[in-house]
């Protein structure tokens, strides 16, 4: 029995000695791992830590103290477990992070690298869309730069850690995927960090969203191909306007009318060659009563219909008036409110004039109709300047003032158009070039035409020469030259002098009179010939007169000799004469 409890006391006393050695063996260490050990601000990671003995214990970020705590868990045992959190928002490079105690003693520490991140919201949209750029984990204070289209778009500064935020407007690009680049600035350089992706989605907008039947409304689309063909623009499906062009950057504008429809809303749509219609959200627009007048511009005397929509359906006593009169009535209504009717356009002012109609439910709605100038007879066609021309034509502005050009010189004649835009005139040809010539007529209201006017060349008759007559001689002094004058607008002169054929020693033209003194310092000793021809107010010339020739002489020293010896002949006779009677008495 005493053998017995002494082996049951020695091995009690061997497994107390063991049973330390075991425990010690087996105790957990203080340990912490993370997995990833790398990536963004943002990402969920996962901290394995190992505990020795039972307790609270933190995760802290960067530092152990409270404010960095991204983890806590209390373990009621020694051993292993896991903790998720989030990477903090900090700038690029490693960070430590701590396992610690309540009172952030140090137990294990692991170390995570951050690198850079940025997000984008909304990542899709039309043109215009205000986008939102948020960047994450960058170096502190770093320069950024966001470039689109290889444009730089927007410049941010990364704060102390390493986060910034940008916003951008979307500008106008070809409908797809277009990238955003993220650049960094590293000393004098900039460089490419990453990219990211937003998607131009095709769109249109109309202006104004409600209008009548009959109105123009502009619809443009962004979003589009570059340079894309084809584009259309539709009204419930129904195509309106047609071969649209895109521009480089996918844009277009077009101006619509909007068709007749029933009252109320209606979709406009757009599609394009590349851009499909399921792809281009459409919008809404709202029909008010209204017409529409085709052709859109006219001349007088012109067809045009009038197709009026948006009416009550089968309205009746529909009518249209034009100008003052009535050119159609008793017009009913479809089931959809629409109706039509035609009527010639009378003598009309040129520009806008208004068609209205309206029925027994439809206060008055008006459209208009485009007035254009035109010329319908010329006579003669042909004629030489001063010559009269009869002009007709329609469509021109309300007694406006006319002005006509042959070749770009103004016809002298005043003349206006009538009340209802018609011209019927009579104008002078202008000094002009001889030949087919482009005459313009137009108004002050800007109307304008032109036609097709030969002119042709007028020849006056010549005057007859009267004084100094053919081989006459005339003593020196002022000479005074008379002519035989023509009937005429406007008759002047050209009065021509020559000391022999083709050699002018004096000219002078734009004489008014059928006579002018030559001044005698002008025509010394010798034998001249003359000539005139004369010129009209529309610079028609008269052939040259004939060639009259004269001769201005100077009295022989001889003669004035003999005259001398004359006078004192006569003088001594009356001399001898006196004296002798004055002795006799």
């Amino acid at each position: 029995m005493k053998r017995l409890q002494s082996v049951v006391i020695a091995g009690l006393l061997l497994l107390m000695a063991i049973m330390p050695l075991a425990a010690q063996a087996d105790s957990p260490t203080n340990s912490i791992s993370l997995s990833p050990d790398s990536g963004r601000p943002g990402d969920l990671i996962e901290a394995t830590v190992s505990v020795s003995i039972p307790g609270r214990y933190y995760i802290c970020w960067g530092s152990r103290t409270e404010a960095n705590i991204v983890g806590i868990f209390t373990a009621t045992m020694a051993g292993e477990r896991t903790v998720p959190f989030h990477i903090r928002e900090v700038a690029k490079g490693p960070h430590d992070v701590f396992l610690t105690t309540e009172t952030y003693d140090e137990l294990a520490k692991a170390t995570f690298v951050v690198y850079p991140t940025v997000k984008i919201d909304p990542t899709e949209g039309p043109v215009g869309t205000q986008v939102s750029i948020e960047g994450y984990g960058f170096t502190a204070n770093q320069s950024i730069r966001i470039v689109f289209n290889d444009t730089v778009a927007q410049t941010a500064t990364a704060d102390a850690n390493g986060s910034w935020t940008a916003s951008y407007a979307i500008p106008p690009s070809p409908g797809g995927t277009r990238v955003l680049d993220i650049e960094v600035q590293e000393g004098a350089a900039w460089v490419g960090w990453m990219s990211r992706s937003f998607r131009v989605l095709p769109a249109i907008t109309v202006t104004p969203i409600s209008g009548k039947v009959g109105q123009p409304i502009q619809v443009s689309g962004t979003g589009f191909a570059g340079d894309e063909r084809g584009i259309q623009v539709t009204f419930d499906g129904e195509v309106v306007k047609k071969d649209i062009p895109a521009n480089a950057n996918g844009s277009w504008d077009a101006v619509v009318t909007v068709p007749p429809r029933q009252s109320g809303p209606t979709i406009i749509g757009a599609s394009g060659q590349w851009t499909r219609a399921r792809n281009v959200p459409p919008v809404e627009f709202i029909v008010q009563a209204g017409i529409l007048v085709a052709p859109s511009s006219a001349y007088a005397g012109d067809t045009v219909t009038v197709t009026g929509g948006g009416f009550l359906p089968a309205e009746t006593g529909i009518t249209v008036t034009y100008r003052g009169q009535t050119p159609a009535s008793g017009i009913t209504a479809d089931r959809y409110g629409a109706w039509e009717t035609s009527f010639t356009l009378p003598a009309s002012p040129y520009g806008d004039n208004a068609v209205t109609a309206h029925g027994d439910a439809t206060a008055a709605v008006t459209g208009t109709v485009n007035i254009r100038a035109r010329l319908d007879s010329i006579s003669p066609v042909e004629g030489a300047p001063g010559d009269s021309v009869t002009i007709t034509g329609t469509g021109f502005g309300s007694n406006q003032r006319l002005t006509v050009l042959f070749d770009g010189n103004l016809s002298p004649t005043e003349v206006r158009t009538r009340d209802n835009g018609d011209v019927v005139v009579t104008v002078r040809v202008p000094a002009t070039i001889i030949g087919t010539q482009t005459v313009v007529v137009r108004d002050d209201s800007g109307a304008s035409d032109s036609f097709t006017f030969r002119v042709t060349e007028k020849t006056l008759d010549a005057p007859a020469p009267m004084l100094p007559e053919d081989e006459s001689r005339t003593r020196p002094g002022d000479i005074t030259f008379r002519w035989g004058g023509i009937t005429g607008e406007g008759i002047t002169y050209t009065l021509e002098i020559s000391n022999e054929p083709g050699n002018v020693v004096w000219s002078r033209s734009g004489i008014e009179e059928r006579q002018y003194e030559v001044p005698k310092e002008e025509l010394p000793q010798g034998t001249y010939y003359w000539r005139v021809k004369a010129v009209d107010g529309f610079r028609n010339e008269s052939e040259w007169s004939s060639r009259i020739s004269f001769r201005v002489y100077a009295v022989p020293i001889w003669v004035w000799v003999v005259v001398g010896l004359v006078v004192l002949v006569v003088l001594m006779v009356v001399a001898y004469r006196e004296t002798r009677f004055r002795v006799v008495e």
